[in-house]
C-alpha cells in the first residue's frame, strides 16, 4: 500500500524485469503502478527519506502529488486534486501542470508566424488561449527506472501528431519528454520538447506547481512568504496580457528577500532572473506549519510567475522560458524568450522542488 494512502492506492509491485528498470533494482527507490480511483498513476518513492511522488500519464502527465515524511507522518506538499473528474475539468488546478509548447496566454488565442495566420482553440467563456496543448492530454508512458545512481523515474511522451485537431492551429508538428525523478528527497522535472515537422517552429516551456496555502488547514496566509530572484517584471494589462516593456521591480512586486502574503494577491510575471551556479531558487515558506519550498529552476527558465489569487488556498511559482503571450510580442520585435525550433531541433528545461520540514 502506498503511504500517500486513501485516494492513491498500489495495486501492483515493482516491475521484476531488470532490462525494463535499466539493469538493476534498488532497495532504496522504488517505481510503482498505481491507481488514483479509477486512472492509471505511477508512483516513485524514496524509502530512506520517506517521500513519494505519483504522475498521472493519462491526464497531462500530471504530477498529481509529492509528499514528504514527517513524524512517521505522510505531509502532502503539493495542492492535489480530489479526484480524476475534478482534474479532467481543471488540469490546470492542480499538482504540476506541464505547459507546452507555449505556457500562459495568447492574445484572442491568434497569432502569425512566417507570414501564416493561426488560431488556437480557447477554452469556453475565455478571450485567449491558455497553457498549451499538453496539459489535459493523454501522455504514454515510455520508460520506468529505478536504481541507486538514478533514483526513481518516469519518463512520457506526447506526439501532436496523434491529435489531427492541432494541424490547423501550430506552424509544426511535436513531440515531448516528461521525466520525472525522485532522487534524495528531490523531485526533479524535466521537459524535452523536439520539432518534427518540416517547417520552422516557436516554442516555450512552462512548469506550474500548485503548493497548499497555508500548508496546513489550519495554518494562516497572513504569515506565509514568497521570494522570487528576479529585477524586472512584465505590467500586465487587466486581461493579464503583457504591455510589452519591462519594468524594474517595486514595492509588493520586489520579491527579492521574502516579503509576507498577507492579503497580497498575485498572477504576474517577471523577469531578469539572478542564478547561481546555473540556477534559480525562488522560496514558499508556511512558519506555522514549519516548511519551507524551494523551486529551483535552470537557465532556460528567464522568467518566473507567481500565482496567489484570494479565490482558491494555492500558491504557484512557475518558472517559464519566455513570457506570456511570447508568440505575438515576439512577432512585433520585444524579445520575449520565444525559441525558434529549425525542424528535428530540441527546447529542453529543468526545475526541481525540495522541501525542508521542520520537525514538530
Amino acid at each position: 500500500m502506498s503511504i500517500l494512502g486513501g485516494r492513491i492506492a498500489s495495486i501492483s509491485g515493482i516491475s521484476k524485469d531488470l532490462e525494463f528498470l535499466g539493469g538493476g533494482v534498488s532497495d532504496r527507490y522504488r517505481v510503482e503502478e498505481t491507481a488514483f480511483e479509477s486512472e492509471s498513476a505511477v508512483l516513485l518513492s524514496d524509502v530512506e527519506t520517506g517521500t513519494e511522488a505519483c504522475i498521472l500519464p493519462g491526464i497531462g502527465a500530471n504530477c498529481i502529488a509529492f509528499r514528504a515524511r514527517r513524524d512517521g507522518n505522510s505531509f502532502p506538499l503539493l495542492f492535489e486534486p480530489p479526484d480524476p473528474g475534478v482534474l479532467r475539468n481543471r488540469p490546470s488546478g492542480f499538482g504540476i501542470p506541464i505547459l507546452f509548447p507555449f505556457p500562459n496566454r495568447v492574445e484572442e488565442g491568434r497569432f502569425t508566424y512566417g507570414n501564416r495566420s493561426f488560431e488556437i482553440s480557447k477554452p469556453q467563456g475565455q478571450p485567449h488561449a491558455i497553457h498549451g496543448f499538453v496539459m489535459g492530454r493523454p501522455w504514454q508512458q515510455a520508460a520506468i527506472r529505478a536504481r541507486d545512481d538514478i533514483g526513481a523515474m518516469l519518463r512520457c511522451e506526447f506526439r501532436s501528431a496523434d491529435y489531427p485537431e492541432l494541424e490547423s492551429q501550430y506552424p509544426s508538428t511535436f513531440e515531448a519528454a516528461s521525466i520525472f525523478r525522485l532522487r534524495d528527497g528531490v523531485l526533479w522535472v524535466t521537459l524535452e520538447g523536439v520539432n518534427t515537422g518540416n517547417e520552422p517552429m516557436p516554442a516555450g516551456i512552462g512548469f506550474h506547481p500548485y503548493f497548499p496555502l497555508p500548508m496546513l488547514e489550519s495554518g494562516d496566509r497572513e504569515v506565509c512568504t514568497v521570494h522570487l530572484p528576479a529585477r524586472s517584471i512584465w505590467p500586465l494589462r487587466d486581461d493579464c496580457i503583457p504591455t510589452g516593456s519591462l519594468s524594474s521591480v517595486a514595492g509588493d512586486n520586489d520579491l527579492r528577500n521574502p516579503r509576507k502574503l498577507g492579503d497580497l494577491t498575485y498572477d504576474d510575471v517577471w523577469s531578469q532572473v539572478t542564478y547561481h551556479e546555473g540556477w534559480s531558487r525562488s522560496t514558499y515558506r508556511d512558519p506555522e506549519a514549519g516548511v519551507s519550498v524551494y523551486v529551483d529552476a535552470d537557465e532556460s527558465f528567464r522568467e518566473l510567475v507567481l500565482y496567489a489569487p484570494d479565490t482558491r488556498p494555492v500558491v504557484c511559482i512557475e518558472p517559464y522560458t519566455c513570457t506570456t503571450n511570447a508568440l505575438n510580442l515576439d512577432a512585433s520585435g520585444t524579445d520575449a524568450g520565444l525559441v525558434h525550433l529549425a525542424p528535428g531541433e530540441k527546447i529542453r528545461g529543468v526545475m526541481r522542488i525540495t522541501a525542508m520540514l521542520e520537525q514538530t
